[in-house]
């Protein structure tokens, strides 16, 4: 009886043993860990072949790229990584990015323009209206400006055109508030009003940006009629001041000057008006400044036209600057990564004339 026990105990002990020894020959042995190899820039049926001969299973995710459709722009694992057969890699495949010729919007309806866009798979952006000769409805202007190739995410801007002053001579004041003020200036004089500037001190809103404008965005007014602009600005110089001076409902001391006009001219010019004023130690602190820059991706292609200068301007919380001021190539397309602080508004003039801006948080 003992022997059959102990027989019996070691056939079962046999059988443990082999079981063991047969899972671990197929976990570590029959199915061995392969290195990956580099899949990035193959085409995506190409990559899975790949995967697919060294037994690993593949899970393709698409992605937005300007790289070719079909195009594998990453992988997991990573080149040399190893990946047993019953594992997946996964392989980030590029959409594509076709460019499509834009048509060319002006001179139709905005519903035409609209249904322009849609047909060829574009998305429609801003749309600003103005005062202008051209018949109300109209489109005046579109950015990018065709003939140009760009992908179909982009948007199209449009600019229409509120008609011309009416027979009895009144136009829309069109909505100036978060432009920057050559821009706001130019839109004034293009619905036949005339800006009027008033600098305001500010330390929360970019340097050159119109805060606020009376009369207000969509009343109707007499053409040439003045429209006042309060435009921030971070002289110190203009803050609320104890003692002398016209002051602002808000408590700033408001510096009235006609557009193009320095800021800092005027103030000096207003204040020896009103009489010698102590410089107190206030006055010479400046506002914080944001230390940490963002990039702004401008990007714009010129018409099919040559000898207008194109002027590319940025503003933000360190102030002015001038990104491009020269004769622009036809159809010259522009490409710039610009630095700021804060905000900031990208305004593009071409010909002397305002073509469009861009705002960036």
């Amino acid at each position: 009886m003992g022997r059959t026990f102990r027989a019996a105990l070691l056939v079962v002990l046999l059988c443990i043993i082999g079981s063991a020894a047969f899972i671990s020959y197929k976990v570590f042995f029959s199915n061995p860990a392969r290195s990956i190899p580099l899949l990035k820039g193959s085409s995506v049926i190409e990559a899975v072949q790949t995967l697919e001969r060294m037994g690993i299973k593949a899970r393709v995710e698409e992605e937005d790229s300007a790289l070719p459709r079909g195009t594998v722009i990453g992988q997991w694992p990573e080149m040399g990584v190893k990946l047993r057969a019953d594992k997946v890699a996964i392989l980030k495949v590029s959409r594509g990015s076709e460019k499509l010729p834009l048509p060319d919007l002006r001179g139709l309806t905005e519903k035409q323009a609209v249904a322009r866009l849609e047909e060829a798979g574009f998305v429609l952006g801003e749309v600003q209206k103005i005062n202008h000769e051209r018949p109300a409805g109209v489109v005046i202007a579109q950015n990018p400006a065709a003939p140009v190739s760009i992908s179909q995410s982009r948007e199209v801007g449009l600019l229409i055109s509120l008609g011309p002053a009416a027979a009895s001579g009144m136009v829309i004041v069109p909505d100036l508030v978060q432009r920057d003020e050559k821009t706001a200036e130019a839109l004034a004089r293009e619905s036949s009003l005339r800006p009027r500037v008033e600098y305001v001190y500010s330390n929360s809103s970019p340097q050159g940006m119109v805060v606020s404008m009376n009369p207000a965005a969509g009343q109707r007014v007499a053409r040439g009629a003045d429209v006042h602009l309060r435009v921030a600005s971070w002289d110190r110089k203009l803050a609320p001041q104890q003692d002398g001076g016209e002051k602002s409902g808000g408590g700033a001391k408001v510096i009235v000057v006609e557009p193009g006009i320095d800021p800092d001219t005027a103030a000096v010019q207003n204040r020896q008006g009103d009489g010698a004023a102590q410089t107190s130690p206030d006055d010479k602190k400046q506002p914080p400044a944001e230390t940490k820059k963002k990039v702004a991706s401008i990007r714009y292609q010129a018409p099919p036209v040559s000898n207008q200068t194109l002027v590319i301007e940025l503003i933000d919380k360190e102030g002015e600057h001038t990104l491009v001021n020269r004769k622009a190539k036809a159809g010259e397309y522009i490409k710039i990564n610009a630095p700021y602080v804060g905000e900031a508004v990208v305004t593009i003039y071409l010909g002397g004339n305002f073509v469009w801006q861009d705002r960036y948080n």
